[in-house]
């Protein structure tokens, strides 16, 4: 990390493999980087450590820009898969769902990796697109 006010190195966190995103929490405490060794890992930015890791058997991140999302209020992280999937974890690290597609038979969903996905900042909407050149957004209702 880099401290502006003195324009010197600070610190160094070493993750295990390339870095294909980042994404801070609101109140700037925390980071996540989705990494390519098929992991997110969970940075508090004042203690310089990972304080957790987010993973499962079928999550692969799909390409070198496969991007990691945590949700407004900073308690869930969102990342698409190479198998199709979105994944949706608790901060504890805990998986809380798979999205494949929209609800009620539309037929609409992710036939091929899902490379980035975006909360809706205003509620716990959640935007994805994938190499299909699809983007599909998912609700509560």
């Amino acid at each position: 990390f880099w401290d502006i006010r003195t324009e010197k190195q600070a610190d160094d966190i070493l993750l295990p493999a390339k870095i294909t995103s980042i994404d801070l929490s609101k109140d700037g405490y925390y980071l996540i980087c989705s990494i390519r060794d098929d992991t997110i890992k969970l940075l508090d930015l004042r203690k310089n450590q990972i304080i957790g890791s987010f993973s499962h058997e079928n999550f692969k991140l799909s390409c070198d820009w496969a991007r990691a999302s945590f949700n407004t209020c900073g308690s869930k992280v969102a990342c698409g898969s190479a198998d199709g999937l979105v994944y949706i974890w608790n901060v504890m690290g805990e998986l809380e769902a798979t999205l494949k597609g929209h609800t009620y038979g539309s037929g609409f969903f992710h036939s091929s990796a899902v490379n980035a996905v975006s909360w809706c900042p205003n509620s716990n909407a959640l935007a994805t697109v994938g190499k299909g050149k699809r983007c599909i957004i998912y609700t509560e209702s």
